[in-house]
């Protein structure tokens, strides 16, 4: 019995959603990195063929890309971190099979990329946190051997977890009432969960492409999160940012209107959103997480130095 009421929560809370989290992963590391002068100093790091022994299993149709310049060409550590914080959404995670609840989340890339704590702590499912610890760890692999290039680029793929977890819809799919009176269609309510999913990203994205200063400004002034492991860090992120949907939701409700919460994909413009407080009170809340990426950016490299140091 026990079990079987388990499972039921499960299908009710933890239904496919989408894999992604925050658009241009990159482009924000960017604006972050821009305020870390200290980082200036790894220059003329060469390019580095991948040697590296790694126990997760990855998409075998995943090849690594060099986006930066070939193999013995030199870049430098903010072009590392900056290009490679989107990588784990270009497909490694994807096609796995790493648990036997991973459907519930969208797939393995899903699972990897998501840690959702609900009904008070009982239900914990997803890896992102585990995914941070990971790549830091083989970070300090490179590091030690000598090899700059991997060491930051495994950085690089620990960040975009940590950043993932500062999107509430990746600690939280929607407030818990819309998804206990949608028990019986979760295929409706998976469609109403990416809708504003999809709006909030789109909503993101358009501000950061258009240089809004008010993101800009919480991109690069936002204090550094400390960090004293990890693992620790990503866990107390989601813990944070899930706080933040059910505002988010009842606010995209309100400025996008009836079409976001009807069960059909629905795409936002985010040029037609009107001034007012609406659109005020929506920013804030997205500022907010936005400080959390930059915070957790900034905290987890200034947790690094310590295995950077000597690298130059």
């Amino acid at each position: 019995m026990k079990r079987t009421m388990i499972l039921l929560l499960l299908g009710i809370f933890l239904f496919p959603t989408l894999a992604f989290a925050w658009s241009v992963h990159g482009e924000m590391t960017k604006i972050v990195l821009d305020t870390l002068p200290w980082l200036n100093k790894y220059r003329d790091i060469e390019i580095t063929q991948y040697s590296y022994q790694d126990g997760s299993p990855y998409n075998p149709n995943y090849k690594i890309p060099y986006l930066e310049g070939k193999i013995g060409d030199n870049t430098d550590a903010k072009t590392i971190l900056s290009t490679y914080a989107d990588e784990p959404d270009w497909g490694m995670d994807e096609g796995l099979s790493l648990n036997s609840m991973q459907s519930l989340t969208g797939g393995s890339h899903g699972w990897r990329h998501q840690y959702y704590i609900l009904l008070g702590g009982i239900l914990k499912l997803g890896e992102a946190p585990d995914r941070a610890l990971h790549f830091y760890n083989m970070a300090v692999k490179a590091f030690k051997n000598n090899d700059p290039y991997w060491g930051f680029r495994f950085l690089a793929r620990a960040l975009h977890y940590l950043q993932d977890l500062t999107n509430p819809f990746h600690s939280n799919p929607g407030p818990t009432m819309i998804l206990l009176s949608n028990i019986w269609d979760i295929n409706g309510v998976t469609v109403l969960a990416m809708n504003h999913h999809f709006a909030l990203e789109d909503y993101q994205e358009y501000q950061i492409k258009k240089k809004n200063q008010l993101y800009f400004r919480a991109l690069r002034s936002s204090n550094p999160i400390k960090i004293n492991n990890p693992l620790d860090a990503a866990v107390d992120l989601a813990n944070r940012s899930k706080d933040y949907t059910e505002a988010l939701w009842n606010l995209q409700s309100r400025i996008y209107g009836d079409k976001i919460n009807q069960k059909s994909p629905f795409k936002i413009d985010p040029v037609k959103i009107p001034s007012g407080e609406l659109k005020n009170d929506y920013d804030k809340i997205i500022i907010g997480a936005l400080m959390d990426f930059s915070g957790i950016t900034k905290g987890f490299l200034e947790y690094a130095k310590g295995i950077i140091k000597g690298s130059n």
